[in-house]
């Protein structure tokens, strides 16, 4: 009978030992009693970004607090950026097509809206001002990066425009064709295409004493909005296989990029971003108001870093605190 106690305590080292070894298994074991998400769980919302934090799943989503921003992870990977010679509405500057390889990062799911930018900037820019959830307009790249930095000063956060890379990666979303939808896109699936008018001027009438037509003069412009001719509530249409709404059409996006059209035939395969000299500055995806082949994948445009227009918005990128390499093509 005396030998139990003995058998019990080797068992007990036995286990402990094993425990020791193996600290993954007692781990596992209360993931399963709990319930605990793991990775194969797609609903599950992920972690804030933070030092040490491994590479979400794709598709997995991340909110910021303070705006509601909702940006979701777009994996490492590689692909062949710009486009075909055969490719409809083709211009010279989106070749000569070439292999590039990106670190993971976070993006805005949709553009940011001007509920978002009034939250940090206390203000909205926007011509075309139909509501909180419709995408800000009127940014300029100067406003653009303004805004990063205030959302990042705010929030602890390091956010930023999206590199020319980063974006078409994003947007493509895993394809090759000039849209992420296929060959073609619809009005089902982008905002494009759409007559506009200019805001209506205050009328100035002759009968007026000339203190009443001064005062006309500078009486501020009515904005005029029309249904349905403008811009889509952000996040409107059809999501690409990286959960992103929009990257096609509604409003023209920023990037960090200087807009170089030979820039392609130097860029390097990993992790481009072109920073060097020249003064405009790259704008991707089309708008509501531009012909479908702008809305391609590989389209590229410019505009200065000064203009606003009611066609120009942005969305934003949130790095990955800890960035891992660039992935080699499978």
């Amino acid at each position: 009978m005396k030998a139990f106690p003995a058998l019990a305590r080797l068992a007990a080292a036995l286990l402990l030992a094993l425990l020791l070894a193996a600290p993954g298994l007692a781990l596992e074991a209360a993931g399963a009693t709990t319930g605990a998400p793991g990775a194969s769980d797609k609903h599950a919302k992920a972690p804030a970004p933070g030092p040490g934090s491994a590479e979400p799943p794709a598709g997995s989503v991340w909110t910021e607090p303070r705006t509601g921003m909702i940006f979701c992870w777009v994996p490492s990977g590689c692909f062949v950026m710009g486009s075909p010679e055969n490719e409809f509405g083709r211009n010279l500057d989106e070749g000569p097509q070439h292999e590039v390889c990106l670190a993971g990062f976070w993006l805005g799911q949709t553009e940011v809206t001007q509920g978002q930018w009034r939250a940090i900037m206390g203000n909205n820019p926007s011509l075309i001002a139909n509501g909180a959830d419709y995408p800000v307009d009127q940014v300029s790249w100067d406003m653009a990066k303004a805004y990063a930095a205030a959302l990042g000063k705010k929030t602890g956060g390091g956010f930023r425009l999206p590199t020319e890379a980063e974006w078409e990666y994003a947007a493509r979303a895993g394809t090759r064709t000039p849209y992420a939808f296929g060959e073609a896109i619809s009005h089902d699936e982008a905002s494009f295409e759409k007559r506009y008018s200019l805001p209506a001027q205050p009328a100035v009438s002759k009968r007026k004493s000339r203190k009443g037509r001064r005062k006309a003069r500078t009486a501020a412009p009515k904005v005029r909005i029309w249904p349905n001719m403008h811009t889509n509530v952000a996040g409107s249409f059809p999501a690409n296989a990286f959960g992103l709404r929009d990257m096609h059409g509604n409003v023209w996006e920023w990037c960090e990029d200087v807009y170089d059209a030979r820039y392609y035939a130097r860029s390097p395969r990993e992790n481009p971003l072109n920073d060097g000299e020249g003064d405009a500055r790259v704008l991707r995806g089309g708008s509501w108001v531009t012909k479908a082949e702008t809305l391609r994948s590989a389209n590229r445009s410019r505009g200065w870093p000064d203009l606003h227009t009611a066609f120009y918005g942005l969305r934003l990128v949130r790095p990955a605190a800890q960035p891992g390499p660039a992935l080699p093509r499978p």
